[in-house]
This record gives structure tokens, sequence and C-alpha cells, in this order.
């Protein structure tokens, strides 16, 4: 079996009814992600790679909430939107409560480079919280003043070992992966 590479292409010049004529036409079982900024549509083939290694963070986070007893809201890659200027679909995003409030994590695997600027992206939508894995490395993105901010932990889940996460996000087998998290938790 050949395992495809990531693939990732950006259209310029396409106005919000075009992307929502688009998101329409591929209807909700498909199978590339899209992501529409001010003009630009970026449609990206997410690799078998992108998927295990977003999907090996989430089931970390998950069973960090699990164990802390966290409360959390799985969204998946449910499409978030602002009107007339972006839209599109993260690869991993989770809903913890804030104070009185509710406020979305959102994970992002880059395993390809171009295409539209996740932080720019995300900015507009006011996401509190951006995880971007790239290049074996986990960075955490805080929205500070309406600016995001490298960060050493993660405002919603705060004892958690990002080093490790980072560390594990790429293993073969995620049974393997969530093994050696549990492992590793204090």
């Amino acid at each position: 079996m050949e395992l495809l590479d990531e693939q990732r292409i950006v259209l310029f010049g396409i106005d919000w009814s075009g992307y929502l004529q688009i998101d329409e036409i591929l209807g909700d079982e498909r199978s590339v992600r899209l992501k529409f900024s001010d003009g630009q549509l970026e449609i990206m083939s997410p690799s078998r790679r992108h998927e295990h290694i977003k999907s090996n963070i989430g089931r970390m986070i998950e069973l960090y909430c699990r164990r802390e007893k966290i409360f959390f809201q799985t969204e998946g890659s449910a499409t978030l939107r602002r009107e007339g200027r972006r839209g599109g679909e993260p690869d991993e995003s989770y809903i913890f409560t804030k104070g009185s409030e509710e406020a979305e994590l959102v994970i992002e695997a880059a395993l390809s480079s171009g295409g539209i600027d996740k932080l720019d992206f995300y900015r507009p939508l006011g996401i509190p919280e951006v995880w971007i894995w790239e290049s074996g490395q986990l960075r955490v993105h805080v929205l500070t003043g309406g600016e995001y901010q490298l960060a050493s932990q993660s405002q919603f889940l705060p004892g958690l070992d990002l080093a490790l996460v980072e560390r594990l996000a790429d293993s073969d087998y995620t049974s393997e992966a969530l093994d050696a998290f549990e492992a590793g938790l204090k």
C-alpha cells in the first residue's frame, strides 16, 4: 500500500459565497479540509501520518482530562466560521469551561509548508488557544490582547507535560503512545 503525503493547494480570489458553494458541494463526508480566509481558499488532503499525529495528541489530551477530572467536550474538526471572512475545519478541537464561559482549544498538525497562516486564521475567530505540531515540535499559542503568544503551558491543562505530548505525538502505535503517556504522568 502506498501512503500519500499531505497535499495542499491555495486558490485566490474566492469570495465568501464561492467558499460556501464549494463547502456544500464537497459535503460533510469529505476527505479534504477547507480553510477560507479573506479571499483565499486552502484545500488540504491530510495524509495518514497527519491524521495519526493529531489523533495521538487528542487522545493524550482526553486521557489527561479524564485522569484529572477536567470537564471537556470534543468538537473534532467541526467547521468554525466568522461570516464573510473565515471558515474552515481545525484538525482537532475541544471545548473547556473557563470561569463562566466556554472556550475552545484547537490542534493543528502541520506536515507541509505553505497555505494559510494558522494563527492568522484563528485570531479573528477568537480561539483562545492553538496548538501547532510541526517538525517534531509542539507549540502552544495563547491569545492575549488580540495576539497569539507562545506559552510554556496550556491555560486549560496547566499541569500537562507538553514535552511528553510532543515526544509521543508521532509514535508509531497509538496504544503504545498512550501507555507511555500514562506511565509518564505524575
